[in-house]
């Protein structure tokens, strides 16, 4: 292998690791963006861009509508605008010549803490909404989740 094609070959791959990070991230952006109203659908993509996949599948619907309403809103739109400067500053980064290694670690770092926060927040609400859940209504959470789960990645829970 040529002394050329080393530096070119991890250039490749840096680019191929930060477009899979990108696509990640904008998905989060983009289902964050679309926000909270009736939910429908239990396997909602406003949960699960929260980190939430199979709660999204386990939560009864007006279950599902009192998380939305106990979101905090202004930090959520706080972290998406965020994440949004940081995939400005990422994509800055990855055209600049030559590669702003520093740059773009810092705006996936930005990007990472405002996921967190997110995260945080949802998993917040998350747990007020189940704990204001009567005992009958959390069991039928758990059933679902379990159903959930299973759908998801075919995992066994033996009960």
């Amino acid at each position: 292998m040529s002394e050329q094609s080393k530096p070119r070959r991890g250039l490749k791959i840096a680019l191929a690791l930060s477009l899979a990070v990108n696509l990640a991230i904008v998905g989060l952006v983009v289902g964050a963006m679309i926000g909270f109203g009736p939910m429908g659908d239990r396997d909602d993509p406003r949960l699960r861009a929260l980190g939430l996949g199979p709660f999204a599948m386990a939560l009864s619907r007006e279950d599902r509508a009192g998380f939305a309403a106990r979101m905090d809103r202004a930090t959520l739109r706080a972290e998406r605008r965020t994440l949004g400067e940081g995939l400005v500053s990422l994509r800055q980064a990855l055209r600049a010549e030559p590669f702003d290694r520093a740059a773009a670690a810092a705006a996936l770092a930005r990007m990472r803490d405002a996921t967190v926060t997110l995260q945080e927040v949802s998993h917040d609400a998350l747990l007020d909404q189940i704990a204001q859940m009567p005992p009958a209504a959390r069991a039928d959470m758990a059933d679902r989740l379990r159903r959930a789960l299973r759908r998801m990645g075919g995992h066994r829970d033996p009960r």
